[in-house]
């Protein structure tokens, strides 16, 4: 994933909700931030912090700053040692592991916490919003291992991570380039921030990571839907289908919306096809096959399934899911566990299932292409020559297929007692989160394959009757992989230019 340049407005960040499309805009667009002017709001943050330092001068507990945290929350933690000990929080959970996450999943974390931080009940200074800001809009982002976090006191170690990049240590992102974190600082002409006793931790203590990677997935998993209803419509008229199955009434019949919508779409693409609907013939079946005329039932499924993420992920964004919290009217310092995943883990364990399901419609689509006795006459190779054609790579869509299947089981189930049994119950948020992103990652390269398929099937059908969304994809497509008509050729680059193509927002304009 890489940023797309299109720069806009800054986004206004203060405690008002911040919706998906904005979040998209900053994190995948590139636009700029800036915090709300607004005078009430500020002072409400500023009177946060003010909570935490009175309770601190009055000489109240409060976890994690005057304690030890987790399991040691019973030790005192000295006045003159909250500093030390709040820098002592960041620095134990620098361990995480494995690949990095994507310079523009980074870029989305340090949002994803910008906004919670922002919300006024997390006692931090306005100096750290002021920061975190700088860092977006300089394009520098934290280096982040994915493994790492059960997401129970939120993505501790992950979101270490950022809490060190503020601070001028480990690793950066300056404008795509990896470097440490302190020359990035220094290129932009920033200063490392001075933590204060429990900014650090409000830093870490929440569900960032796995909502900003949650929200790019279902971002993508939204736009292949889209793609692969295109497919479909394809798939229907490179194979002589019927149209009746994707029939207003038969939706409205059983009104879920996503099947609605998908059918309303699948219709749009298929207006002025002079290839569906063929006239009747001996022998052939009057009904398609399922992967052809349940696929408004099988994509609506999806898109619902995306429609409930979709809502979920707008209240985790804009939550504030830290510990503890503190209210500026009241002055109350509460302890809670907002900082728990459940809801972005079980719904994106639902989005990795349903990109599951996807991957293997679309292996269903590609295996009735090359399927002789249904497809209304094309050779099993898909091409015009005594070659192999597309036959390996069927067998690459459903190696993807395979490994989308496998990794489909729900992270949200594998709960695991750890921390001295204090987080005794776990989400495994970020877990399912990156599980659901890789999973669109392998539907994604499966639709590339069936959709190089589709361009050489639709070679050997008269393309004049075509409907004009087919004429305008195939057209796209064949940019990236041009048609196969004297030999076989490698196909590997193919389906990185066309998965390339694929996952950027050109793919649906």
């Amino acid at each position: 994933m890489t940023i797309e340049t299109t720069r806009q407005r800054a986004i206004g960040i203060d405690d008002r909700e911040v919706s998906l499309q904005a979040f998209i805009d900053v994190a995948v667009g590139g636009a700029r931030v800036a915090l709300s002017p607004r005078p009430a709001w500020r002072r409400r943050v500023m009177r946060g912090r003010d909570v935490l330092e009175n309770a601190l001068r009055a000489g109240e507990t409060v976890y994690g700053v005057s304690t030890g945290v987790g399991n040691n929350s019973s030790r005192a933690v000295d006045t003159a040692a909250q500093i030390e000990f709040a820098l002592s929080v960041m620095e134990q959970h620098g361990c995480g592991v494995g690949e990095p996450l994507s310079p523009v999943e980074s870029r989305a974390v340090v949002l994803a916490r910008l906004i919670s931080l922002s919300k006024g009940f997390s006692a931090i200074r306005f100096g750290l919003l002021e920061s975190l800001c700088a860092l977006l809009n300089h394009d520098i982002v934290p280096v982040i291992p994915r493994w790492g976090s059960v997401g129970a006191s939120g993505d501790l170690t992950p979101l270490s991570y950022l809490a060190a990049v503020l601070a001028g240590q480990r690793k950066a992102y300056y404008r795509g380039r990896r470097m440490a974190a302190a020359k990035a600082l220094a290129a932009a002409r920033l200063e490392p921030f001075s933590f204060g006793p429990k900014e650090p931790l409000a830093i870490m203590n929440g569900t960032s990571v796995m909502t900003a990677v949650g929200i790019l997935a279902v971002h993508r998993f939204e736009r292949a839907i889209d793609l692969i209803e295109q497919a479909s419509a394809l798939a229907t008229e490179v194979l002589m289908g019927r149209s009746q199955a994707f029939a207003p009434l038969v939706h409205e019949a059983k009104p879920h919306p996503g099947q609605i919508e998908s059918a309303r779409r699948i219709r749009l693409a298929l207006r002025g096809s002079r290839l569906v609907d063929p006239p009747p013939t001996n022998g052939r079946p009057v009904q398609d096959r399922y992967s052809i005329r349940c696929a408004p039932q099988v994509l609506g499924s999806a898109r619902d399934a995306i429609t409930w993420a979709k809502q979920v992920l707008q209240i985790e964004l804009n939550s504030v899911n830290d510990n503890p919290l503190v209210d500026p009217a009241s002055g109350r310092i509460l302890f809670g566990g907002n900082f728990f995943g459940g809801h972005p883990a079980l719904v994106m364990d639902t989005v990795k299932i349903a990109a599951a399901s996807m991957a293997d419609f679309v292996d269903r689509q590609f295996a009735l292409l090359v399927d002789e006795a249904h497809n209304m006459g094309l050779p099993e190779t898909l091409v015009p020559y005594g070659g192999c054609g597309v036959k390996g790579l069927q067998i690459t869509c459903t190696a993807l297929t395979e490994l989308a299947v496998h990794g489909s089981f729900p992270d949200s189930a594998l709960s695991r007692s750890t921390e001295c049994a204090n987080q005794d119950k776990v989400s495994m948020g970020l877990q399912a989160a990156l599980h659901a992103s890789e999973n669109v990652g392998l539907l994604t390269r499966a639709l590339a394959t069936e959709l190089i398929a589709l361009s050489n099937a639709a070679r050997l059908r008269d393309e004049s009757r075509l409907s004009a969304a087919a004429r305008r994809l195939l057209a796209k497509v064949r940019t990236f992989s041009p048609v196969l008509t004297v030999r076989d050729r490698p196909l590997d680059a193919d389906i990185v230019r066309v998965t390339a193509w694929l996952e950027t927002s050109e793919a649906t304009r």
